[in-house]
């Protein structure tokens, strides 16, 4: 009996122990100052972390506890550390074929200084190569396009040229790849974008919108392999900025399959989420954005989150694309009553987010001037209405021209203002 007793108090006591020991960490760093966004800013020396996971965090002294013998621990040396940045509107795709393979200048350039570029391009490439890059500013098109058509055909005579803006939502060509797309004085504007042309007809070499898009399919593209070295790419800029995840603002089928050629490839640096896109010029066709609906919980792999649309809605200001309750002041290019340009119309959207929500996607929503901005809150507020609260919080993309009335309907429908910097002011 007394040994039973023993017995029982030694088994209590290991217990005891045990309920009260700490998990060791996979890893443990400490001497850092960890700042980590709490309710009330706080700053620490020390965290763990276990298959992903932060465990603790706290002073060295006390994270010290979760150190055990395959514990990796790591001396900050005083560093700063926080959480990680999370960008709502990034589109890596384009960004790293730039960097990777085409020809590639800042936006700050004026026109003169970007022929230059291109004249260095042109003369690297072969007769009759496609020059492809960007990004050009919006200043180009201050009073400057009676004279864009010419100034690439001076450089680039024997080269095709196709150079997207800053924002990718403007392109410039030349005389041979406006030629070879198929595009003349006589060509309308396509619904959505807008071809832009002299007081006397003839062509400036600008593309706005779905026009620019339009032509880009008919350019050579990129291969599964090349997307997926150029996401890497970005991805690599990314981490170096402190960005460890991020949500690509328009995904078309070849980007989509990019990513999940990365993902094959066991590159798994950082968590993405993907706006499938949604009746988009960028797309190849209808029937590639319904296959991606339609399986779009298929397509997700490790860190790679593909429940998510988009849809384009408008323009942007810069180029007098925005849709606008208000016309804009008066221009040569667009007179004295443009109001600017709707991709969908209303009824359109309103049935198209309804069937999205319904479907368990978050749909972001381009819209950048107060009247598709209105417009993309009614399409929201109706699939509230017919569908329920999803709990999906859908988005409006930029929302930079916000008419007051609209301002208090974010709240009330529970959509997100994605406020994206590059696109804050008009």
């Amino acid at each position: 009996m007394r040994y039973s007793l023993c017995l029982f108090a030694l088994l209590l006591f290991g217990a005891l122990t045990a309920c009260h020991q700490r998990p060791t960490a996979d890893a443990v760093y400490h001497n850092g100052i960890i700042y980590t966004v709490d309710s009330s800013n706080s700053e620490h020396q020390s965290f763990a972390v276990s298959q992903g996971t932060i465990e603790a965090i706290g002073s060295n002294e006390a994270v010290s506890a979760y150190i055990g013998p395959s514990t990796q621990v790591i001396d900050l040396q005083g560093h700063f550390v926080m959480p990680g940045i999370q960008d709502m509107h990034m589109h890596p795709v384009d960004g790293g074929i730039k960097g990777k393979f085409e020809c590639a200048f800042a936006d700050t350039l004026d026109a003169e200084a970007i022929t230059r570029v291109i004249a260095d391009c042109v003369s690297a490439a072969n007769p009759g190569d496609w020059i492809l890059g960007g990004q050009w500013g919006p200043g180009l098109l201050l009073n400057k396009t009676d004279h864009l058509l010419e100034l690439l055909d001076s450089v680039s005579p024997d080269n095709p040229v196709f150079i997207m803006d800053w924002a990718l939502h403007a392109a410039w060509a030349n005389s041979l790849a406006l030629d070879n797309i198929g595009i003349s004085s006589d060509s309308p504007d396509p619904v959505g974008g807008v071809i832009m042309k002299r007081t006397d007809g003839q062509l400036t070499g600008i593309l706005l919108d779905n026009s620019a898009y339009q032509a880009r399919h008919k350019i050579p593209y990129y291969t599964p392999d090349q997307i997926a070295d150029a996401i890497a790419f970005s991805i690599d800029q990314m981490l170096a900025h402190g960005i460890t995840s991020y949500k690509d603002a328009l995904t078309p089928k070849r980007n989509l399959v990019g990513y999940q050629t990365l993902r094959e490839r066991g590159d798994n640096r950082i968590k993405i989420k993907t706006s499938l896109a949604w009746k988009s010029a960028w797309s190849r066709s209808h029937d590639d954005e319904l296959t991606m609906i339609k399986n779009f919980v298929q397509h997700s792999r490790e860190n790679l989150d593909t429940a998510y649309a988009k849809i384009m809605l408008d323009g942007i200001p810069p180029t007098y694309t925005a849709a606008l309750l208000e016309p804009y002041n008066p221009t040569p290019e667009f007179g004295d009553n443009h109001y600017g340009k709707l991709m969908l119309e209303p009824n359109v959207l309103a049935t198209d987010v309804t069937k999205l929500d319904a479907l368990g996607l978050t749909v972001k929503i381009h819209a950048t001037g107060d009247r598709s901005i209105r417009i993309a809150l009614d399409a929201i507020e109706q699939a509230r209405k017919i569908n329920g609260d999803s709990g999906l919080r859908h988005e409006v993309s930029h929302a930079e021209l916000i008419h007051p009335d609209d301002l208090p309907r974010f709240a009330e429908l529970n959509v997100a203002a994605e406020m994206c910097p590059i696109l804050w002011y008009p």
